[in-house]
């Protein structure tokens, strides 16, 4: 049995309020991604959602307000379609993005992080290509009227070096010596008038020119035909050499709704690794998709490249 002070103490209790916990307001969402930027560095908007703890939704919107204000800088170069998030300041640890560029623009990383700075003369036309692609890591610059890329990270007191001016001496003035010339009296000769006789003209018979056959850019009609016939509408075309090579922008339907693509169609008989690089550095200029149609046969090293660092960007088509 329960004495006295017991129930009085129960019933004391029952009297009394529940305390109630006061929950915490949380973070501002722009705080929290803008310190955990701070603290890991560059980050892709996954990491960045999943770090916070919030749907990417939400996190996606704050990121773009944040470039829009300039708090935070986006790369250029994108990993499986997603860009790089960083805070200015950091972007000596846009590195991390190395492993995942293309070969020829690793080998241009390369080249430029060595030199700081490379001249257009100094290089292949692939890597040209590739260099004005990392725009991530390399400034274009001017030197002496030629193109030139410099390392992003370079000392900015690295310049090229002024042209020279070539001072030139003025002429010597010679004083010049006054020689007196007695002139001697003029003897006049009567002129002997003589008969020219005047040949009459012959008459000259100038060649009919013959009429320039433009020669007809079968292969470029016959890449067209695979478009009308594969219902695929034409929005560019460049002919870079009549039956040998043409550009093309197309728009073509799919599951998600119309694509627009990239073309480079070449008539040759073996298709190179370099062919496709230079393809794909073009289609990647114009940020979209590659394909490659051709008459020709692919190379060995042309298969491997296409399937081991091409999968999933560009696709291959022989007509």
């Amino acid at each position: 049995m329960l004495d006295i002070h017991s129930l009085a103490e129960r019933a004391a209790n029952r009297s009394q309020p529940e305390k109630k916990e006061v929950s915490k307001p949380k973070p501002n969402l722009k705080v929290q991604v803008l310190e955990f930027l701070k603290a890991e560095g560059p980050s892709f908007p996954v990491k960045i959602a999943q770090g916070v703890g919030r749907e990417s939704f939400f996190v996606g919107a704050v990121l773009s307000e944040l470039i829009e204000v300039k708090q935070i800088k986006l790369s250029h170069a994108k990993v499986g379609g997603s860009r790089v998030y960083y805070m200015p300041g950091q972007e000596e640890q846009l590195s991390i993005l190395y492993e995942y560029l293309p070969e020829p623009e690793k080998q241009a990383y390369d080249l430029l992080k060595e030199k700081q700075i490379v001249r257009a003369h100094e290089t292949t036309p692939v890597i040209r290509v590739a260099l004005a692609s990392i725009i991530d890591f390399s400034k274009p610059i001017t030197i002496q009227g030629e193109k030139a890329w410099k390392w992003y990270l370079a000392n900015e007191e690295i310049k090229p070096e002024p042209v020279r001016e070539i001072k030139q001496e003025p002429p010597k003035v010679q004083e010049s010596q006054t020689k007196i010339v007695l002139e001697q009296p003029r003897i006049v000769q009567p002129k002997v008038q003589e008969k020219i006789i005047k040949e009459a003209p012959k008459e000259i018979i100038k060649p009919t020119p013959k009429p320039k056959v433009t020669k007809e850019d079968i292969f470029a009609n016959e890449v067209e035909a695979f478009f009308q016939k594969s219902n695929i509408k034409v929005l560019e075309k460049e002919v870079i050499r009549k039956n040998s090579e043409s550009n093309f922008v197309i728009k073509i339907a799919s599951q998600i709704g119309p694509l627009e693509m990239f073309v480079c169609a070449k008539n040759k008989k073996k298709i190179s690794d370099q062919d496709l690089i230079l393809a794909n550095q073009k289609g990647k200029n114009k940020k979209m998709p590659t394909l490659f149609i051709t008459t020709g046969e692919q190379t060995k090293k042309s298969k491997d490249y296409l399937e081991k660092v091409l999968k999933g960007f560009m696709i291959f088509k022989k007509i």
